[in-house]
């Protein structure tokens, strides 16, 4: 007997700090989330992509243009320290 797997999901945060707190500017799930991701991984500027399914699960419930509600600051403000440590090395380093 086969297990079914949930389709793929993804959410697309934006976070403006003049704007106060984060919000959903994306959702998508199967072919459409998978599609997102290689439009992603072809893009000069991509976003970077987080893999956090218990965050994900949260902010899915979220609608587009949403934004979080203070359970989520701690978890959306480590998120983001994250990327912006990483796109902080990323400046440092050469380009092949």
């Amino acid at each position: 007997m086969s297990e079914e797997r949930e389709p793929l999901r993804v959410v697309g945060l934006k976070y403006e700090p003049a704007d106060g707190v984060p919000q959903v500017i994306l959702k998508a799930s199967g072919e459409l989330a998978e599609e997102v991701l290689l439009k992603r991984r072809h893009a000069a500027q991509a976003a970077p992509v987080i893999r956090n399914d218990s965050l994900l699960e949260q902010l899915y419930r979220l609608p587009v243009d949403g934004r979080i509600g203070p359970e989520l600051y701690r978890a959306v403000a480590v998120l983001l320290a994250h990327v912006l440590g990483v796109e902080e090395k990323l400046k440092g380093e050469p380009h092949a």
